[in-house]
């Protein structure tokens, strides 16, 4: 059930053999919360519900640790063991799709249906490439996140899709939305006013979180095994860290 594909299959053995550290542990640790979710499904589908929103954790964690393990910018402001952090990656990345989808159509965009994901090499120097059908050629970024995205002269920060997610008007908007979601993993455990938890379609649920978790499996794919930092991902995070609160103006790079 968690490996729908063999692509998918392959990057997590290839996280597996060799990524290192305490990211490594906790993209591990994510399967194997999605692999105990759908076990219990039947018999505690609460709990299984709790362990498929761990699972999303996990792979957010993997994320978080990452960016500070390779030095970005800003990583040590991650506050990578709060729940709101954790459960505000999802529509964060939603927002950047959401960008991306709009601007697919664009002759001269690169994503949409012109990018493909790959593996480079064999054995331990095995990881996962970005390439882009650009002016009718292939173009592979070393490292595969390595462009910025840039709108009106300047780096695009995703605020409108952001707040179009949420339903917020403000940044501060966002944060209590997000802070919302993140409370919502403990009433899978704790009675409330109006009776005791009670988890419906868990087959849908742990399939969307499922997807939720592979996705954040394919960034940090792409980012644990280079050393180069890269510029989109810095921009991501700067966006990221703005949304939360934790740092002011968003800086150029």
């Amino acid at each position: 059930m968690i490996f729908e594909n063999d692509f998918d299959k392959e990057l997590f053995a290839c996280i597996n053999e060799n990524a290192k550290g305490y990211s490594k542990h906790c993209a591990r640790n994510a399967i194997r919360h999605l692999e105990r979710a759908w076990r219990i499904r039947e018999i505690d589908p609460e709990m299984a519900a709790f362990r498929a929103i761990t699972a999303e954790e996990e792979a957010a964690t993997a994320i978080f640790l990452v960016l500070k393990e390779h030095g970005y910018e800003n990583a040590e402001k991650i506050k990578f063991k709060k729940h709101s952090y954790k459960q505000a990656l999802e529509p964060f990345l939603r927002s950047i799709a959401k960008f991306l989808d709009k601007c697919a159509k664009d002759p001269g965009f690169p994503f949409g249906e012109k990018y493909v994901l790959s593996f480079d090499g064999e054995g331990d120097k095995k990881r996962l490439s970005l390439s882009f059908n650009y002016k009718g050629g292939m173009v592979t970024c070393v490292p595969p996140l390595g462009f910025s995205i840039i709108l009106n002269d300047k780096q695009y920060f995703f605020e409108k899709e952001l707040l179009e997610i949420t339903s917020a008007s403000t940044r501060g908007d966002i944060v209590k939305h997000l802070e919302r979601i993140a409370k919502k993993r403990n009433e899978l455990l704790y009675a409330q006013p109006n009776g005791i938890p009670n988890a419906t379609n868990i087959d849908r649920f742990l399939k969307r979180n499922r997807d939720t978790v592979l996705g954040f499996l394919r960034i940090y794919g792409l980012i644990y095994p280079y050393r180069e930092k890269a510029i989109f991902v810095q921009q991501a995070l700067n966006a990221f860290l703005t949304m939360m609160g934790e740092i002011g103006e968003l800086p150029e790079w």
